[in-house]
């Protein structure tokens, strides 16, 4: 039992950053899926305004030259929406679309001091989760502290993937 706990805990605390890397990464996709769909909305509905406006331009217009400035602008608003939509069909570079190690412990370089702050928190709560499994696979009289040694490990393993998240999100580019 003492050995199982000892195990399991840090095994599920792993387990659980996985999945929650997994999670992560798809609510990250869905988002930009969204933004890139706002996108393309907005460039539709910016030539569908350019068309319309050009059509009343040209039932107004008493002169081909008088065409020529309203033509200009025309112009201007279908490129500015081909340009958004070229924007947001680009793939967006240096983004790890896998899980690794790396991004699992946080051993990457973060921009902000706030975020390097709290992955030093996440690994002082590894380390107690390492050093508790330790000491229970370690200790001769497990019947005497087994719960106490379990609890611990639980309330660390969930800190540990909570300071993580943490640190994660404080690091993030849309973080102001």
């Amino acid at each position: 039992m003492t050995i199982t706990a000892a195990v399991l805990v840090p095994v599920v605390t792993a387990v659980a950053g996985v999945v929650s890397l997994l999670v992560q990464d798809r609510r990250v996709r869905r988002s930009r899926d969204g933004r890139r769909r706002l996108v393309f909305e907005d460039a539709t509905r910016q030539v569908a305004f350019a068309a319309e406006w050009w059509g009343a331009k040209q039932l107004t217009a008493d002169t081909p030259e008088a065409l020529r400035e309203p033509t200009a602008v025309a112009n201007g608003w279908l490129d500015e929406a081909s340009a958004r939509v070229t924007a947001a069909e680009q793939p967006r570079t240096g983004e790890d679309p896998y899980v690794s190690v790396s991004r699992l412990l946080l051993l990457y370089r973060f921009r902000r001091r706030s975020a390097k702050a709290i992955r030093i928190a996440f690994y002082v709560a590894l380390g107690i989760i390492a050093t508790n499994a330790t000491f229970i696979l370690n200790d001769s009289d497990y019947r005497r502290q087994v719960g106490w040694n379990v609890w611990l490990l639980a309330v660390f393993g969930a800190l540990a993937l909570f300071l993580r998240f943490w640190a994660v999100s404080t690091d993030s580019p849309d973080q102001s």
